[in-house]
């Protein structure tokens, strides 16, 4: 054989022989072999020859022997007589029932080796006269996306049986109903509606295990706030107002541990982009444990691409799919087109367990302050009750504390229309009013009457 690999560098060439040897003496289990390896993962320039010429016969015919095999390699520039290396490589050989944990011995080197050898380039690039910070990211992010995927550089496939065998743990609630763990969210709304409010009392409920309006968290969860647009006074703010709401029955504000803000005014730099590697790094560097992240809003913090393009959505999900793998949530702050649906392409919604709606009643007014109507326009994973719609107002007391009303949104809609008949509109004025179809209008019409709020009176038909 050649020369051994490097001596600096992770191998094991003693178990590609040990794998090889098996191979030989088992060839049926090469296609064991190709699920998790590939003729690169091997040290030896002599080994990656041998097991390319394993898949081939492997895919060619099913399997092999050493005759074959021979003979294939007889066409390849081995280092010694590929014959009598292979009969070396039988003597001692098993026949292993299971290749698998040599071949997980064998990529993990090749992994090492890999992430050695960009390490290698990156310092080559920072140490390079002329070098900028965003050629060194290019190549950070390399070794990044190597080492987050070192355990899926292979697609695992396994059997009906096999699969409903594994023991795999339920999803816990990191905020029920909506949110389970490894959830991705988004909420959205036209400008002005209460999002960043209503996502850091989300944040906050997350962080201390708490509830905020109709959401409850099961225990405490670090969380990471990143503001894209905010002044950090106002932030400041809103987050002061909502601790002092918090009643005395919840849990005590999480300390710095579990909620940690990112925004604007406290950078050196611009904000990073998410959608690109180098914005999701530096974010992914400041995670710290964290197990939801808030990211408010995308138009701020998601630059690149157009927004009406899918293609340009693609490096955001596939982050947002690398987050999910190590456990992380995602809740995704946004706001609403001329349309009154999310701004931009529909896929951003794809992936998403929750899309949160916010709008305003049909009868707000700009005095009110923030008074929006909740409704769930996707919810993966739960119905009925929990999911419908309801109606939160906000009242800031003279020292600034944040108080919530919450009811049902269709209760708020009765009340609103229960007003309107009282003062003698008809059906098709009420549902203009309300902006809800007619016949809609007649069914509050008809509850308001069983539950005594209107007289059981007929009404004309040029009422109606």
């Amino acid at each position: 054989m050649a020369d051994g690999p490097d001596p600096h560098l992770p191998a094991k060439p003693e178990i590609e022989r040990s794998l090889l040897g098996s191979l030989l003496f088992k060839s049926e289990l090469w296609n064991d072999a190709a699920q998790l390896l590939r003729p690169d993962d091997f040290s030896l320039d002599d080994h990656q020859r041998i097991f390319r010429a394993m898949l081939d016969l492997g895919h060619e015919h099913g399997g092999f022997d050493d005759t074959l095999l021979a003979e294939r390699l007889a066409k390849e520039r081995l280092s010694t007589d590929a014959e009598a290396y292979l009969t070396d490589l039988q003597v001692g050989a098993l026949a292993r029932p299971d290749i698998k944990p040599l071949c997980y011995v064998i990529r993990e080197k090749a992994i090492l080796r890999r992430v050695a050898h960009k390490a290698e380039a990156l310092q080559e690039c920072a140490l390079t006269p002329g070098t900028t910070i965003e050629q060194c990211w290019e190549r950070a992010s390399e070794l990044v996306t190597l080492s987050n995927g070192a355990e899926t550089s292979r697609l695992q496939a396994c059997g009906i049986d096999e699969f409903l065998a594994l023991e795999i743990p339920a999803r816990a609630m990191v905020l029920a109903p909506f949110l389970p763990a490894q959830g991705l969210a988004m909420l959205y709304s036209k400008r002005g509606l209460g999002k960043t409010y209503l996502a850091l009392g989300i944040a906050l409920a997350v962080a201390s295990g708490g509830t905020f309006l109709r959401w409850q968290a099961s225990k405490p969860r670090k969380v990471l706030f990143v503001d894209g647009e905010l002044p950090a006074s106002t932030l400041q703010q809103r987050i002061r107002s909502l601790q002092a709401g918090v009643k005395d029955s919840e849990p005590e504000m999480p300390s710095d541990e579990f909620l940690r803000i990112i925004t604007p005014d406290l950078q050196a730099q611009a904000m990073p982009d998410l959608a690109t590697s180098e914005g999701q790094m530096l974010v992914e560097k400041e995670l710290a444990g964290a197990e939801l992240l808030v990211v408010d809003n995308l138009s701020a913090l998601c630059r690149s691409g157009k927004e009406n393009e899918g293609e340009s959505w693609l490096p955001v999900q596939e982050w947002l799919l690398r987050l999910r793998q190590r456990g992380i949530c995602v809740l995704l702050v946004h706001h609403a087109g001329k349309s009154g649906a999310q701004r931009g392409t529909s896929r951003r919604e794809d992936l998403l367990d929750t899309v949160i709606a916010l709008q305003h009643p049909s009868d707000y007014v700009p005095s009110e302050g923030l008074r929006c109507e909740v409704r769930y326009e996707k919810s993966r994973g739960f119905h009925g009750e929990v999911a419908k719609a309801f109606e939160v107002r906000m009242n800031l007391e003279g020292s600034g504390t944040a108080s919530w009303v919450v009811k049902d949104a269709e209760d708020a809609l009765l009340q609103r229309a229960v007003a309107l008949f009282q003062e003698g509109v008809s059906i098709r004025d009420a549902a203009e009013e309300l902006n809800i179809p007619k016949g809609r209008a007649e069914r509050l019409r008809n509850r308001a009457k069983r539950e005594g709020l209107l007289p059981n009176t007929s009404v004309s038909v040029s009422q109606t």
